[in-house]
């Protein structure tokens, strides 16, 4: 199976902003996390708070030609915050596992802020199929939801702008 990316554009954030500040949440420790910078900051949301944010995600990915009618299970979620000089580095969210396919799972990127110039930390990706990986970028706007397969590699170009760029984050597997 080849790898693929979907972009929802203009997503209403408000109701996913609304159970995010809802949740119960704490700070990570970003040393060994692709989030990188003096400016960004990353939130784990706890396990018990993840449900409602999973509904909302799951609106979407249900619209998804090929995966929106499969049943997934909760993964994790968490909130990543950057500006200027924040970025992330090539990483995808198998959590290095070795046989990864991208029929494992789905991770969603929700763009909740960004800041408002031209070069608020391009999101670029690549997408592998039989034969070849294709680099693909994209400036993210406020309310960009992106979703792909937990095997996608993806990451931000250092935010050039100053501003907040904050992303929700959520992991789905596959329950079947």
């Amino acid at each position: 199976m080849s790898e693929w990316l979907v972009i929802f554009k203009d997503v209403d954030t408000t109701p996913f902003i609304e159970a995010y500040n809802e949740a119960k949440k704490e700070d990570t420790d970003i040393t060994d996390r692709s989030t990188q910078g003096d400016k960004s900051k990353q939130y784990v949301i706890f396990t018990e708070c993840l449900k409602p944010l999973a509904l909302l995600f799951h609106s979407y990915i249900k619209k998804v030609k090929g995966v929106g009618h499969r049943d997934l299970k909760i993964g994790n979620g968490w909130c990543v915050e950057g500006d200027k000089g924040s970025f992330h580095r090539l990483h995808n969210h198998t959590l290095i596992k070795k046989e990864a396919v991208p029929d494992d799972g789905l991770a969603c990127v929700l763009y909740l802020d960004v800041p408002n110039d031209n070069d608020r930390g391009e999101f670029y990706y690549l997408i592998r199929d039989e034969k070849d990986t294709k680099l693909n970028c994209i400036m993210p706007d406020k309310g960009d939801l992106v979703i792909m397969p937990k095997t996608v590699f993806h990451g931000v170009y250092p935010q050039k702008s100053e501003g907040l760029r904050r992303t929700l984050n959520f992991d789905f597997a596959y329950a079947n």
